[in-house]
């Protein structure tokens, strides 16, 4: 962050203002790209451990391979995709909508709505995203 600074302030100042979780994986509050490690060199050992013995152009092209692979293979799920989602979040919002068919839902004012779910009663708030249970 030091360097970004001394280089460009206004993208530094952006970038923390955007949260650290949003661009340092290792902040991330969920699994991105399939990879968790924070170290680049161990995902990339264990992916090219199988030629370690070949001479270095053998090497570059086994790693040139993998990373073809991974993007070709990325590629070929995301056009199958008929959604902008990824399949996990498509299902995780199939799921909270499926959830929410049996609620219902009356307003208080333009912004607070009363949400009544079999006992499970709360009021919801959208300005303030707020949340409180009754």
């Amino acid at each position: 962050m030091e360097q970004l600074t001394n280089i460009n302030p206004e993208a530094a100042q952006y970038v923390m203002e955007a949260g650290i979780e949003h661009w340092a994986r290792a902040y991330s509050p969920r699994k991105r790209y399939n990879i968790m490690s924070t170290n680049i060199a161990e995902v990339m050992n264990n992916a090219v451990k199988e030629c370690k013995e070949l001479p270095i152009t053998g090497v570059l092209e086994y790693i040139r391979g993998v990373i073809q692979c991974w993007f070709h293979d990325r590629r070929t799920t995301a056009l199958k995709l008929t959604t902008q989602l990824t399949t996990a979040a498509y299902v995780a919002i199939r799921v909270k909508d499926d959830e929410a068919r049996y609620m219902r839902i009356y307003p208080i004012t333009f912004y607070t709505f009363l949400v009544k779910d079999e006992g499970l009663d709360g009021t919801v708030n959208l300005t303030t995203k707020n949340v409180h249970m009754h």
